[in-house]
């Protein structure tokens, strides 16, 4: 990937994407970091430096999250991320939705420029949904 737009692959770029590429939700810098260091130390700092790299790059993008910490996801090859987000409420986890476009206002003061729009839609993801289903049809309801 790195090949492909031109840059040199060094062993840190080359081993935060790899993370990205095993994992199907977007990470934060503390889990980037968490698992990188299960194999080898890596650096703090060489992995803002090498994110910072890679979203201006394109080859990944961030998403705010409503802890407000930014994750981190792969963008698809030989497109830009437009796609909205899910977080789930419960267990925070992200997820692209690929089928929604966030659409750029038609309409902005004449003096600007829209460079992106972020959509991030939270509640419940269906794993959560189905454990809160499951709890409640357990529950006996009487009238007092």
């Amino acid at each position: 990937m790195i090949h492909e737009i031109g840059q040199r692959p060094t062993s840190s770029r080359v081993a935060v994407l790899n993370v990205l590429l095993d994992t199907e939700n977007p990470l934060t810098h503390n889990e980037l970091l968490h698992t990188l260091t299960q194999e080898a130390p890596f650096d703090r700092v060489t992995l803002y430096r090498v994110l910072d790299w890679l979203v201006e790059c394109n080859l990944v993008h961030p998403i705010m999250g409503e802890d407000r910490a930014r994750r981190f996801q792969l963008t698809q090859r030989n497109a830009k991320h437009h796609h909205a987000h899910f977080q789930c409420t419960s267990c925070g986890k992200m997820f692209c939705l690929d089928e929604v476009k966030p659409r750029i206002p038609n309409s902005v003061p004449s003096h600007f420029t829209v460079e992106s729009v972020e959509l991030n839609i939270k509640g419940q993801c269906d794993q959560c949904n189905t454990g809160r289903n499951k709890k409640l049809t357990g529950i006996a309801i009487s009238a007092a």
